[in-house]
């Protein structure tokens, strides 16, 4: 396991605030304190496609299991219908976004 992936899950990070950005940018504080950001410019592809709409990207949320999250159909409910939801994982966020 990769030293810096290791030494993370000694001590994970939970989401307190997510927030939309322009150019597909999302701003994440972590319980620590943290402020990072997080591009998702490149990834606008497959079941991330529906995000190039820039009200749907800024529908993002936090879900609960603490990642963040869209529905695709916001007339649908995820917790009936989990394919409705699409989120990216809290971890990855943390070790792969930027500090701001």
């Amino acid at each position: 396991m990769d030293e810096k992936v290791r030494k993370y899950f000694l001590s994970p990070r939970r989401i307190v605030k997510i927030s939309p950005g322009e150019n597909y940018v999302l701003y994440i504080t972590f319980d620590n304190g943290e402020m990072k950001k997080y591009d998702m410019s490149d990834e606008l592809t497959g079941v991330f496609s529906v995000l190039k709409d820039v009200e749907k990207f800024n529908s993002v949320f936090i879900n609960e299991v603490g990642n963040v999250a869209w529905n695709i159909d916001d007339g649908v409910d995820s917790s009936i219908h989990w394919e409705n939801q699409i989120d990216l994982c809290k971890d990855m966020l943390y070790l792969e976004s930027v500090p701001v």
